[in-house]
């Protein structure tokens, strides 16, 4: 047996804390890779893709890194070979395996991208679990992988330790005069906000995190894009009971008996429309 990724501390603090920062969990060589991969895509991406998101603030261009302006984008497992083989990197699913059991699957493989100069006060506090139940059970969390330094101004991600444990708030949209959209917020969330976190982040951190995690999206007043990789993992008995998941990567296999599977290129063919 390999030796475990997770102290029994780290797993405690996931558990008490509902998120646990991996530092340095991907090397430098992995983040180029990734951020090349990245690049590829968000240059070959018009604006106005559908499944895409477009910084709603400016219609002007991005930077070398993301010259449309994408904010988010989902299923890119199925757009690149290389962040196909992240969705499935050996080491991150151990540790899913290592908090949730031996067989895991797939959620989602997306990216959210805070654009140069954005004001990311739209997207405000929330949890992710609203979109996702009922589920049988919470065996199901996030890995965000950082691409570039982000932290409290510079597009990195706010959490409330141990907010995961106290219900779902209720989500309401606001409407701000002179914005484009409307803010997503959590009704009660004032009691939460002396709790509040705002870690830094370097290039090859990993941020996992639990579904009624409260968090938010920071904003990124500097002049380069910020790229984070999302790849959210459940237990197969963490069931989606009514079948609301549309990801395309949701029940793809990922590990069993805590092994890795190998990459089923006709399954991800039928999946992608090409097969």
């Amino acid at each position: 047996m390999p030796k475990p990724l997770l102290s029994s501390a780290e797993i405690e603090a996931f558990e008490k804390d509902g998120f646990l920062i991996l530092r340095s969990f991907f090397d430098t060589s992995v983040v180029a890779e990734l951020r090349d991969a990245m690049v590829e895509l968000l240059s070959a991406t018009p604006r106005g893709t559908r499944g895409v998101g477009f910084d709603p603030w400016s219609s002007g261009p991005g930077d070398d890194l993301n010259p449309q302006r994408v904010y988010w984008y989902n299923d890119v497992f199925l757009k690149s070979p290389r962040l196909n083989e992240h969705m499935r990197d050996p080491r991150l699913s151990r540790v899913f395996c290592e908090l949730y059991g031996n067989d895991i699957d797939a959620y989602q493989s997306a990216t959210v991208i805070k654009p140069p100069m954005t004001n990311f006060d739209f997207q405000g506090w929330h949890q992710d679990a609203p979109d996702y139940i009922p589920l049988s059970n919470y065996k199901l969390s996030s890995a965000l992988t950082y691409l570039c330094e982000m932290g409290p101004d510079t597009g990195g991600t706010s959490l409330v330790p141990g907010s995961h444990t106290t219900g779902l708030l209720d989500r309401r949209y606001e409407k701000i005069d002179g914005w484009p959209v409307r803010k997503r917020v959590l009704d009660g969330f004032a009691t939460f906000e002396k709790q509040v976190v705002s870690p830094q982040f370097d290039p090859g951190d990993v941020l996992i995190f639990h579904p009624c995690l409260m968090h938010r999206a920071n904003s990124n007043y500097t002049d380069e894009s910020k790229i984070g990789l999302i790849n959210a993992f459940r237990s197969v008995d963490c069931i989606d009971i009514t079948h609301r998941n549309t990801f395309k990567a949701d029940k793809i296999p990922i590990t069993r008996y805590r092994q890795a599977i190998p990459v089923d290129r006709s399954s991800d063919d039928r999946r992608n429309g090409t097969g």
